[in-house]
């Protein structure tokens, strides 16, 4: 009985969705009364902790206590960040050659960056560092710490190095097959 419980209590875990018995027992091949009582057994485990295992939407999925939801909420994100493929070729520039103007970031991209790097900006990835000393004074963008964390740097100095121009101009043979 052990058994059955450690593997409900894993499926309900790696599960995105809510998941029911009926499923886990069709898909593991697995006795539904076996199972049951192992439910039992892990809401009676995680009764009062900071964790809870929770019926929803006709499936089973755990959940962090209400009770310790604030103290959670500060350690994780709302949600990941998602890049595509346009937003790594912006922040690729930036982080490679900061600090870059918006005109220098077109300039080797070829296209209009506004949407990119406002967006970059929003995402807490890339941030106005300064102006640059030139008729207009255009703002300079660089990399944050936020950047340096999403991707699992200690500085830019573990930035792998490559030609810049080589990317550049991979993505444009690939853009134009």
């Amino acid at each position: 009985m052990q058994e059955v419980e450690k593997i409900l209590e894993a499926v309900i875990f790696v599960s995105e969705e809510p998941v029911s018995l009926e499923e886990i027992a069709e898909k593991l091949e697995l006795n539904i009364e076996d199972l049951k009582k192992a439910l039992t057994s892990l809401r009676d485990k995680y009764s009062g902790g900071g964790i809870v295992l929770k019926e929803i939407a006709g499936g089973y999925k755990f959940y962090t206590s209400p009770d310790v939801s604030t103290y959670v909420k500060k350690f994780v994100e709302d949600r990941p960040i998602k890049l595509s493929k346009h937003l790594l070729e912006v922040l690729a520039i930036v982080a490679y050659r900061q600090p870059v103007t918006k005109k220098e970031i077109e300039t080797i991209r070829g296209r209009n960056a506004d949407g990119a790097i406002k967006s970059l900006i929003e995402k807490r990835l890339i941030q106005v560092i300064g102006r640059k000393k030139s008729p207009g004074r255009p703002k300079l963008y660089g990399t944050t710490r936020e950047f340096l964390i999403h991707f699992g740097l200690k500085s830019l100095d573990e930035l792998p190095s490559v030609e810049l121009e080589e990317l550049i101009e991979e993505g444009v043979d690939r853009r134009s097959d």
